[in-house]
């Protein structure tokens, strides 16, 4: 029996050396974004860590967390998704700060501080959500609904008990901190529900501007502008203009290593079980399959600005989709790559391929369309030239393919020009070079690759998983 994964598992962060096992030589920036925070450490500020969703914030935070922590910081992650459920996250925020001391009896009053300003949870959920114990602040609670609603409704005591409670966090922290400042994560905020999302913020803001700590918001930025808008019901709210009033510093994750996490993702699924598998190289030796997969693979993930849980995604089913082909059967793994690619990515321009919905020349325009003209205009000419003989492939196979596995007519034609001497097609591209794809054209429809006498349908079949699996 062969296992496979159908996800890449979560990375395993040691805690000597949190960057062991990172795929994407991120612990340079680890140490630059130390720096940062430990310049702010006295006054205390929030950074906005933005990056787009799949990118590895929680993974690179995590690992930041640990490096931390080995030099001597203490930190407090919250996921804030977990707690959206919550009518207010403040006691969620408080209960993190468990974590830097086992004074619960501080903590207690910390909480009771809260509730003081209005802005507790309701009676007898708070331990259950929080881990604060309700208990020793129940007393707390009905002493301050019996002083009455008025009591609440005066501003000046009610701006004393905002003081009190922020000099209670704020003496907390300091005496907690050591010689650096708290590194307080919060995560997984732009998966919110906006009316908690602000909520975080607002709380962030009001309550825990102090020295000695620092929080930094993975996010992504555009989402969380989004969901802002929604919160306020209006597209013409300024969020980013918003999003500066809570953030201080503004951090943009850079773009991770696309060739590096082809790398890792095609270790991580065992490619080469299938790929060089004995019995695969008595019949396909010199094909080079696995080269010519991941060249594909890397050329289309790089060129699409895909991310790396899309990734993931593609490769997990890529491989899946292998064991249904035997170890003697055609695979044209660039093609098959790109199939399974649109099945994933992009399910409603696969069906029109699996279902022939579109002319030889529709096809082209549709690929045109959706690849990146950067992918035809690499200054590598390697590259270029390989993506083109790819698509051509596709193009040929396509042409050819019948309801069975069984090849029909040819609908597209070539003229030979007197010339140059050269066969060219009577098809139309924008974006690819007429002559490298006729040249690619002409070296299919001339019957020069044994693998592509059949068409799709044999790989599409197998990539629906239509077909038993292969031992």
């Amino acid at each position: 029996m062969v296992y496979l994964k159908s996800r890449s598992q979560e990375i395993e962060i040691p805690v000597e050396n949190p960057f062991a096992n990172d795929k994407l030589d991120r612990v340079g920036l680890c140490n630059i974004l130390t720096d940062v925070v430990s310049f702010y450490g006295q006054s205390g500020c929030v950074m906005g860590l933005d990056g787009e969703w799949g990118s590895g914030k929680t993974t690179f935070v995590k690992m930041w967390s640990q490096h931390l922590k080995n030099n001597g910081y203490k930190t407090l992650y919250f996921n804030a998704w977990i707690s959206d459920y919550t009518e207010d996250p403040l006691m969620a925020l408080i209960s993190e700060l468990r974590e830097l001391s086992t004074d619960t009896d501080t903590i207690n009053e910390i909480a009771t501080g809260a509730v003081r300003i209005g802005l507790s949870a309701l009676k007898g959920m708070l331990k259950n959500t929080t881990g604060v114990d309700c208990d020793a602040i129940h007393n707390a609670i009905d002493e301050t609904f019996n002083i009455g609603k008025e009591y609440l409704k005066k501003y000046s005591e009610q701006k004393t008990t905002l003081d009190d409670f922020k000099k209670n966090i704020q003496k907390f922290v300091a005496d907690n901190a050591g010689e650096h400042p708290v590194i307080f994560f919060v995560d997984e905020l732009d998966r919110c529900n906006p009316r908690y999302a602000v909520a975080v913020l607002e709380r962030i803001k009001h309550l825990f501007e102090i020295p000695n700590i620092i929080f930094i918001l993975a996010i992504n930025k555009r989402e969380l502008s989004n969901a802002i808008q929604g919160y306020y019901g209006s597209s013409k709210i300024d969020s980013d203009e918003y999003l500066r009033r809570f953030i201080d510093i503004d951090y943009k994750l850079p773009k991770p290593p696309i060739r590096a996490y082809c790398d890792f993702l095609f270790e991580e699924y065992r490619f080469d079980e299938f790929f060089k598998s004995t019995l695969r190289l008595m019949h396909f030796r010199t094909d080079n399959e696995d080269e010519t997969f991941k060249s594909l693979a890397l050329s289309m993930c790089e060129a699409m600005n895909v991310n790396l849980r899309q990734m993931d995604r593609v490769f997990a089913y890529s491989r899946l989709a292998l064991m249904q082909f035997a170890s003697n059967t055609y695979l044209l793994p660039d093609v098959y790559f790109m199939l399974c690619f649109w099945k994933v990515t992009d399910a409603s321009f696969y069906n029109q391929i699996s279902d022939k919905a579109y002319t030889v020349q529709e096809l082209l325009s549709k690929l045109e369309e959706k690849l990146p003209v950067s992918l035809f205009q690499n200054e590598h000419h390697y590259y270029t030239r390989n993506i083109v003989f790819a698509i051509a492939c596709l193009l040929y196979c396509y042409d050819i393919t019948g309801p069975e596995n069984y090849p029909i007519k040819r609908t597209l034609k070539s003229v030979k020009n007197e010339t140059t001497g050269k066969n060219e097609f009577n098809i139309q591209s924008k974006s690819i070079n007429k002559e490298t794809l006729d040249d690619a054209l002409n070296l299919y429809y001339q019957g020069y690759s044994k693998n592509t006498q059949y068409g799709l349908r044999f790989i599409l079949q197998r990539i629906d998983l239509l077909h038993s699996f292969s031992s």
